[in-house]
């Protein structure tokens, strides 16, 4: 059985990671114009980071780019937690936005299951995230955008009061 189950696993990381692979590829098509619509702008400029009004991302805009494929916005949880539960963590561990921003920065830089603010058990329920490969300024822009998500009806394990 503990053999069926680390085949099942590892196929259910490759069937993931091939999903998860393929609609970062969709959504970086999507938000790439084509030349002819863009004038000066150069193509990597438009993907890496403004939207059609060529201002830079908001933390929404950017959550809605490269992490609402996994982090839905309340429960239930698709593959990882929900935001609203992650900036009810991040608010109770760091008490202030600036600690908790630095920290969800360093974690998406570089997660490690040891430098975790949602303690193990999130860690078995949903593995380890990816590295974000976001420039800083975007990585703490969304990280600050997620603080402020903070619902004080949200009962941590995904309830409401």
């Amino acid at each position: 059985m503990s053999m069926k189950r680390s085949v099942l696993y590892k196929t259910l990381g490759m069937v993931l990671l091939t999903a998860g692979l393929s609609t970062i590829s969709s959504c970086e098509k999507s938000n790439t114009k084509s030349a002819e619509s863009m004038g000066t702008q150069s193509m990597s400029t438009a993907v890496a980071g403004e939207n059609k009004s060529g201002e830079a991302l908001s933390g929404e805009e950017l959550y809605a780019r490269d992490c609402q494929v996994c982090h839905s916005m309340r429960p239930p949880a698709k593959s990882a937690p929900p935001i609203v539960g992650l900036a009810s963590r991040f608010r109770t561990v760091y008490g202030n936005k600036d600690d908790a921003v630095a920290a969800m920065v360093s974690f998406m830089k570089a997660p490690d299951a040891a430098n975790t603010s949602l303690g193990p058990q999130a860690i078995r329920r949903f593995g380890l995230m990816p590295a974000m490969s976001m420039p800083d300024e975007e990585l703490e822009k969304v990280a600050g955008w997620l603080w402020d998500q903070y619902d004080p009806n949200f009962v941590p394990g995904g309830g409401y009061r």
